[in-house]
């Protein structure tokens, strides 16, 4: 199922910014990786989480963190 969240402006360096609701319906927070696609055939643009597996397991209590390096 495709469903509209809203209409976008492409900013300069070919920006789009993805509104709240998009990004939270989508499971997606910043910092996330993602995967872009481009569908030649329909001309459409594809964003999906890069790791379905990762991206569940990375609730507040365990999401990763940078440990520093002792020095």
């Amino acid at each position: 199922m495709i469903i509209l969240f809203d209409t976008k402006t492409v900013q300069k360096m070919g920006r789009v910014v993805l509104g709240e609701a998009l990004l939270k319906n989508a499971g997606l927070r910043e910092g996330d990786e993602v995967e872009i696609y481009f569908d030649a055939v329909h001309k459409h643009i594809v964003i999906k989480r890069a790791s379905d597996s990762e991206a569940q397991d990375r609730t507040p209590a365990n999401k990763p963190t940078q440990q520093r390096k002792k020095g």
